[in-house]
């Protein structure tokens, strides 16, 4: 029996597939002992348009670029300018992260494997047009939270650290260095690494998903963006090129006769590197994949007693899968438009795996479809008690406009809450979306789309005299403070509060402006301590933490200056 007779009635399948998951597009690409045998696109690569999907449609592969960073680090390892699992910092002395045993520790095996104990901080780099060197500067200000190699945490963050390593080591962008080392000699000359680029291409794929009450389809808003290429995810592919791809990886990095990957680092993708939970059997009890591990841009598990390396890609409205079996010599890749049916991504990839194998096929389609229904209802079911932990009648403590001001984190910037026609609004990069009230010192910040679930919570918090000086809210997995910035003023405000001010017994003072446009207060047998401005003429010294100094005006002059303390005002008047 033929490949292609294995594949017969795939078409008709497909078919029913799509329609039972209200599916736009299904791409497949399918290789085996290094010839494609089916490469093939079904629906519509943009829906509303009836555009057909083709081999030759633009598509974001998402995090199966992970594999390509993980090769070209090994193409490094292989020309000996570092080693997986050497400490970083013998070969970058820079290097820096949270405590000095991750910094001395921690191996470019442990950045691609994803075991360096530290969660997520996605936020560090969508939308804030960050490159590899600034996420590699911005280490260490991610707190781990777990030992390094006691367990699996996915994080994109560390695939920007590699691609610093491969910069600095190579002398070239991480793009340049696979665009020249691995596309180019493929012949993948279709694939590109930002999906943003690309919205004026006669052929590219457009996102859709499902209404969240209904089978409606809808297309998703993608945002131009000016953001450096991700080098955890912003691959772009088409299924020709990924026919070519999953060639170079099943003839162990060949091209023809030209070896364009090294093949020890091709085996260093497949080596366990750290243990993954049989989760399926856990809690469904499906017995069909066992022992998976994660290796580098890329994870492995026994399926039906036949290795698979593969890896999966999810982008809004975009889902990806790419498999290898070693043993077997066979290659799929699978395509799926929209985020509702996502899961078809696998439903197709195991009934080509086991057609190809001969063996009978597994009910994944039943499987997913009935969690997809859960999930659906479960979703539902939440929304409707979205605000059922509000209280009612409460009121902020402050006006709003005391709300109002830049917050900032070292890790992700700066969030500025704005005053407009009497209501607060965050902006945040490409965000602008109004805060309302939720109850006591919370403002929730719904998204603009009111199909997208998405809000912001910002809880705000005081200081030892009441002042608004920060804020809390959750950033993927983490719970972030945004501390307020230091009040501007003007320059020449500054210049009138400088001068000569004498306490109630006496003592002599001076406020004093530098060249550098700072404040600073000079008592006598004391080191100057500079003045942090908190909100207009008023300011703060660290040396009394407890304590205000306010700049007292009358007929346009400053006549004291006033320090309030928790024994009350003390008065320092103008000489």
């Amino acid at each position: 029996m033929t490949q292609l007779d294995k594949l017969e009635g795939f078409d008709e399948s497909v078919a029913a597939l799509m329609q039972q998951w209200n599916a736009p597009a299904v791409g497949v690409a399918v290789v085996v002992d290094g010839e494609p045998v089916l490469t093939r696109g079904y629906g519509f690569r943009e829906y509303a348009k009836r555009l057909p999907f083709d081999t030759s449609t633009r598509f974001p592969i998402a995090s199966n670029t992970k594999l390509f960073v993980a090769l070209a680090a090994g193409m490094l390892v292989e020309e000996g300018k570092l080693t997986f699992d050497g400490s970083l910092c013998d070969v970058l002395p820079e290097l820096r992260f949270h405590n000095d045993i991750l910094t001395r520790s921690v191996t470019l095996r442990d950045l691609l494997a994803h075991r360096t104990g530290i969660t997520r901080h996605d936020m560090m780099t969508f939308g804030a047009a960050a490159t590899p060197k600034d996420v590699f500067n911005r280490l260490h200000l991610m707190k781990p939270s777990a030992g390094l190699r006691e367990t699996f945490i996915y994080n994109n963050v560390m695939y920007y650290a590699a691609a610093h390593v491969i910069e600095r080591l190579s002398g070239m962008s991480w793009t340049d260095f696979v665009r020249e080392r691995m596309l180019e000699p493929a012949d993948m000359r279709d694939t590109s690494f930002r999906f943003a680029a690309l919205l004026e291409e006669p052929n590219l794929a457009v996102g859709y998903t499902e209404r969240r009450d209904s089978r409606e389809l809808r297309k998703l808003d993608t945002k131009r963006t000016d953001d450096p290429p991700w080098p955890s995810g912003s691959m772009v592919s088409t299924l020709d090129d990924m026919s070519r791809w999953l060639t170079l990886l099943i003839d162990d990095g060949k091209a023809g006769e030209r070896q364009v990957l090294p093949k020890s680092a091709l085996h260093e993708t497949m080596v366990p590197a750290i243990p993954l939970p049989n989760a399926a059997t856990q809690l469904y009890g499906w017995w069909e994949s066992l022992n998976g591990t994660y290796g580098l841009g890329r994870q492995t598990e026994v399926y039906r007693g036949h290795l698979v390396a593969f890896h999966g890609g999810d982008l809004r409205g975009f889902h990806s899968r790419v498999s290898v079996l070693p043993r077997e010599r066979i290659g799929v890749s699978v395509f799926v438009i929209g985020d509702h049916c996502a899961m078809l991504r696998d439903v197709v990839h195991y009934q080509l795996c086991e057609r190809l194998l001969g063996l009978d096929i597994t009910p994944w389609n039943e499987r997913f479809i009935e969690l997809a229904a859960s999930a659906r209802q479960a979703m539902s079911q939440a929304a409707s008690t979205r605000y059922a932990d509000r209280i009612d009648n409460t009121t902020p403590s402050h006006p709003l406009e005391h709300y109002a001001g830049d917050y900032a984190h070292d890790a992700y910037g700066t969030i500025s809450i704005v005053l407009e026609d009497g209501r607060l609004r965050l902006t945040f990069r490409d965000q602008n979306l109004p805060l309302a009230h939720y109850h006591y010192e919370r403002f929730d910040a719904e998204a603009d789309d009111p199909e997208d679930d998405a809000r912001w919570r910002i809880n705000f918090q005081s200081t030892h005299e009441g002042d608004i000086d920060r804020f809390v809210t959750k950033i993927v997995e983490n719970e972030v403070v945004f501390v307020r910035k230091e009040f501007a003023h003007a320059s020449a405000m500054l210049q009138r509060f400088a001068g000569a001010f004498q306490t109630a017994t006496g003592i002599r003072v001076e406020v004093l402006e530098r060249d550098d446009g700072t404040l600073w207060l000079r008592a006598p047998g004391q080191r100057d301590e500079r003045f942090v401005a908190a909100r207009d003429h008023v300011f703060r010294i660290a040396s009394a933490p407890g304590s205000t100094f306010e700049f007292i005006e009358s007929d346009g002059q400053i006549v004291s200056l006033d320090q309030m303390t928790g024994a009350g005002r003390f008065v320092l008047r103008k000489m």
